[in-house]
């Protein structure tokens, strides 16, 4: 196994645990190592529904874990097991109050100074480092956390990806049944070879759903998921004004955010921060007065943390 490979089979597997963990359940060694490989494939043949335009749940999870084996190569992952446990403490309460509480939301710090957030499909949700060094207590990181689980609450991954599945099957793009017969290697956990991973079908959905992530959602998505953001944290007891105070620490540091994910919304494309500050002051209007900061909480687990050395 290649290093490219051995660290996105680690990115997936502590993503894993630390979901499992924070949100309920179990799963035994058995079934992680089948994450861990499906993480790296972005497919479970059980689960592919080659010839079906419609994504279900479990083909959304699949394509989630396929965007994290990506981002995994474009990003290193803070291995930083105390501050994963926190940033889905507070990802998890937030996701609790959505339209989707029933799937297992997981959470990961991204090792860079990139201010930027991501949100991947079927619950896997990216904050940066650099973030994570905007932000001054716990109600803006729930803001920050609402905003990326409101786009999988919503499910805006998957209207966009069953237009690229239908354009991809109308163009002939599909997968035999004789490649995914040659995929299977008996094992613990259902591991594939290549075969599966080399799908025409999966590649162009997968490579859509990265692209999809990376890239940012569209204008309406964007503000939709602004709004959501705020209704779940104020849900969870946090001070709805968490995800402004964010947008006004970005537009106040002076720094360039980067264009795509969670601030692509800077961009000419994408409403700006002095237009989503107006959106966010309306909003706080009508939002409950009051809630939590936690501002000595975030410090202690959080603002405290040195950077990571150098490699």
């Amino acid at each position: 196994m290649n290093r490219r490979a051995f660290s996105r089979l680690a990115l997936v597997l502590v993503l894993l645990l630390v979901g499992c963990e924070s949100g309920g359940g179990g799963m035994t060694p058995g079934s992680i190592l089948g994450a861990m490989t499906q993480g790296v494939t972005g497919v479970n043949p059980g689960d592919v529904r080659g010839a079906a335009v419609e994504i279900d749940e479990s083909e959304e999870i699949e394509l989630g874990r396929s965007v994290t084996a990506a981002l995994g190569s474009r990003y290193k992952l803070l291995r930083d097991e105390s501050l994963t446990r926190y940033v889905a403490l507070v990802g998890n309460a937030v996701a609790a109050q959505s339209e989707r509480p029933d799937i297992r939301y997981y959470f990961g710090v991204l090792d860079t100074d990139e201010v930027n957030a991501f949100a991947a499909p079927g619950g896997y949700i990216f904050i940066t480092r650099g973030t994570l060094g905007l932000i001054k207590d716990e109600a803006t990181l729930a803001g920050v956390l609402g905003h990326e689980v409101g786009h999988v609450a919503l499910k805006h991954h998957v209207e966009t990806i069953k237009d690229q599945k239908k354009t991809a099957l109308g163009k002939g793009v599909g997968t035999t049944l004789a490649q995914f017969g040659a995929g299977f290697i008996p094992g613990v956990g259902g591991t594939v070879t290549s075969a599966v991973v080399n799908s025409p079908l999966m590649n162009v959905i997968a490579d859509g759903a990265v692209n999809l992530t990376l890239k940012g959602f569209s204008r309406t998505e964007e503000e939709q998921a602004d709004g959501v953001g705020v209704t779940y944290a104020a849900r969870a007891g946090y001070d709805p004004a968490g995800l402004r105070d964010f947008l006004r620490a970005v537009q106040d540091s002076g720094s360039q955010p980067a264009k795509s994910g969670f601030l692509a919304k800077f961009t000419s494309t994408h409403p700006g921060a002095v237009e989503r500050l107006k959106e966010q002051d309306t909003q706080l209007k009508t939002a409950p007065a009051g809630g939590r900061r936690n501002a000595a909480r975030f410090q202690q687990a959080v603002a405290a943390k040195p950077a990571t050395p150098a490699r």
